[in-house]
């Protein structure tokens, strides 16, 4: 696997992930280590020294899956904001936890469930 880019993340959004980790239905949680390794991986700067064109919880992300070509627009939520949201990916989900911080124009090496490999690429970031 490509070495992982390097990802900012804000204080404000560590604290409340942490918080949300540290709950007892996510405590033991195994399913939860991808985001509990790219929290300990991130570069944690002031919400205010965060650049625009990084992707943080409640971002409106535009990704494109560079092997299929095809473009997806989501929004970072945490669980609890998913319910009657078409648009949202969680935070939980593994794909959630590998867009957290990265910045336009970076590309991650994602594992799908079969092995493969795919390309996500960030071509957008909007804040609300």
């Amino acid at each position: 696997m490509a070495e992982m880019p390097g990802i900012k993340v804000s204080e404000k959004d560590v604290d409340q992930l942490e918080a949300m980790l540290e709950r007892k239905e996510h405590r033991d949680n195994p399913a939860l280590d991808g985001l509990r390794t790219e929290l300990e991986r991130a570069d944690i700067v002031p919400l205010e020294q965060l650049p625009d064109d990084v992707v943080r919880m409640n971002s409106t992300v535009t990704f494109k899956v560079e092997e299929s070509d095809k473009t997806f627009q989501r929004t970072l939520c945490y669980p609890h904001q998913m319910a009657g949201r078409e648009d949202g990916i969680s935070i939980v989900a593994p794909i959630g936890s590998a867009l957290l911080g990265l910045e336009v124009g970076q590309t991650i090496d994602w594992r799908l469930p079969d092995g493969k490999h795919s390309h996500v690429r960030i071509i957008e970031v909007s804040h609300a």
